[in-house]
């Protein structure tokens, strides 16, 4: 990354205000319709093509050496960098969370980020997801981890449990296999996957988070924006 044309450095994202202990907490609004909610990173639409001509060269390879096998590839223009995964929530909570973005994500990130390498994640089965990493410098890392920090902050205040999963791994899922593959088939997909080059892409700064809002369907998961934070110029 270069400094050429680095605008002045705007305030940090652990500045600001922090919330009380079990500030926000509305119990007893935990009533009516729910919405399957996560706050996450929108991409630029290059890296979705990009994406999307990964699965489809990843698709053929299968095909001719292992047609037997299927994933459940994520649909490009859902792919995302999920910072903090709310799930099945009332809907009667949606203002509460907006205020606890508002102040967790009170001026743009202006975070510089590249795609990495592709990869997987494993557990005791075996690889599960294939993965895109996200690549940074030292600094724009340091940043994305307060900025996820905030998140966790005002978020608690609001009445989400942290995440208690580990450090954060800034990844973008492009596929998941199914439960019943056999070790030998997911090795045949990391090789396959890792093997396929991305194409070459401009990184790509951030602007504002997302609150999304997931719906699932016979044709897998579509995302809605809900908000953005800070809000654009007309208030989005």
């Amino acid at each position: 990354m270069t400094g050429e044309g680095r605008a002045a450095p705007r305030p940090e994202p652990d500045e600001g205000p922090r919330p009380e202990p079990g500030e926000g907490l509305r119990p007893e609004l935990d009533e009516g319709p729910r919405l399957r909610l996560f706050v996450a990173v929108e991409l630029a639409d290059a890296w979705k093509a990009a994406f999307a001509d990964h699965q489809a060269r990843l698709r053929r390879r299968l095909q001719d050496e292992a047609p037997h096998l299927r994933l459940r590839y994520v649909r490009p223009e859902g792919i995302h960098l999920t910072l903090k995964f709310l799930g099945e929530t009332p809907a009667s909570r949606l203002p509460s969370i907006e205020s606890a973005l508002g102040q967790a994500v009170p001026h743009p990130p202006d975070l510089r980020l590249a795609v990495g390498r592709v990869g997987s994640f494993s557990d005791r089965r075996g690889p599960g997801v294939v993965w895109a990493g996200v690549a940074a410098d030292a600094e724009a890392l340091r940043r994305l981890r307060l900025l996820v920090e905030r998140l966790e902050t005002w978020l608690a205040s609001a009445g989400f449990s942290r995440d208690r999963q580990g450090g954060f791994t800034p990844h973008l899922t492009l596929a998941r296999l199914p439960d019943g593959m056999s070790q030998r088939d997911r090795e045949v997909v990391v090789r396959a996957s890792s093997e396929i080059s991305l194409s070459r892409l401009e990184p790509m700064t951030i602007a504002f988070v997302s609150l999304m809002q997931s719906r699932l369907g016979p044709g897998g998961a579509r995302y809605e924006r809900l908000g953005r934070f800070p809000a654009g110029p007309s208030g989005e």
